[in-house]
């Protein structure tokens, strides 16, 4: 069973890795996402979960399908 706990840290974790590989910092992709700086870090340090909609807009700020995110996820716990 996965815990939400371990699951957000694994979103998060994700989520900071394909901002870097965009080059983007928290603001930019705030500003993308239209999504607040203090959002986005609460995401990446695993404090919030993510809503099915906010996937998809963090995937569109970041040009990636949602499923790329999602799939990061996954294969933290296989």
């Amino acid at each position: 069973m996965i815990s939400l706990i371990k699951l957000n840290a694994a979103f998060g974790k994700s989520l900071r890795k394909r901002r870097l590989a965009k080059l983007f910092s928290q603001e930019a992709l705030s500003i993308e996402s239209n999504l607040s700086r203090a959002y986005l870090s609460d995401l990446e340090t695993g404090k919030k979960d993510p809503s099915l909609f906010t996937v998809f807009k963090l995937a569109g700020a970041l040009k990636i399908k949602p499923s790329i995110l999602i799939g990061e996820v996954e294969t933290q716990f296989e």
